[in-house]
């Protein structure tokens, strides 16, 4: 099972499979950027590495639970502002509910 952070910060939210720099910005996918309007996805070797973003709607979320490549399980060790919260086994989609959940943009 893949292992990913889930992080929530003061401006920004997203996942990332643990070692993985998702801010580099060379497996940038295009094809699921157009799907998912919401976030800048990465994709390596056919494989969902992480996304960023900071914002999630609910269609985001339907949109997803349509999606074979969102449904695989991995588990999902939270972040929040820098520190360990919990960790969960889920798919990305309950990732997605998780941050749309606890994600609240601060001034």
């Amino acid at each position: 099972m893949r292992e990913f952070i889930l992080y929530i910060d003061r401006a920004e939210c997203g996942v990332y499979q643990k070692g993985y720099n998702v801010w580099a910005g060379k497996d940038y996918n295009k094809k699921l950027g157009e799907m998912y309007k919401f976030a800048t996805y990465c994709v390596k070797n056919g494989k969902f590495m992480g996304f960023f973003t900071s914002y999630i709607f609910d269609e985001d979320i339907k949109i997803a639970k349509n999606d074979e490549f969102m449904q695989e399980i991995c588990e999902f060790e939270v972040l929040i502002h820098n520190e360990f919260k919990e960790k969960f086994q889920g798919s990305f989609i309950d990732a997605l509910k998780y941050i749309k959940e606890n994600f609240k943009i601060e001034d």
